[in-house]
């Protein structure tokens, strides 16, 4: 009897993780393939956002908005990318990147990052 409760419990413990497991599991790839087209910008490389960044905030906007969980899965994503990167993001570019780009978005973003803030 005891095996057969070990057995449901741990059926149990790993449907509950399903969903974390599942965001985790989706990886930063996409996000590291748009959000590079901006990093120059946000980071006071460039004098404004390439068009290609502009693009890239959309399909970014895309994904918060259609994945559950996304903004906060870009939002991870973005931390973790900033956390590799030799500059730091500027605050001014970060609010500016919406207006530049002619879009607002779905995802947090700061200089220092809040992925608490996602919904």
């Amino acid at each position: 009897m005891k095996p057969l409760i070990l057995l449901f419990a741990l059926a149990l413990a790993l449907t509950l993780a399903m969903p974390i497991t599942a965001s985790r599991n989706k990886g930063c790839r996409d996000v590291f393939n748009n959000f590079g087209h901006c990093a120059g910008y946000i980071q006071g490389l460039g004098n404004k956002p390439s068009r290609v960044c502009c693009l890239s905030v959309t399909n970014l906007n895309s994904i918060a908005k259609h994945e559950p969980g996304g903004s906060v899965r870009i939002c991870q994503c973005i931390e973790h990318f900033a956390s590799y990167r030799h500059h730091p993001f500027v605050g001014t570019r970060i609010r500016d990147l919406p207006r530049k780009c002619n879009t607002r978005l779905s995802f947090p973003i700061s200089e220092r990052m809040d992925c608490n803030r996602a919904v």
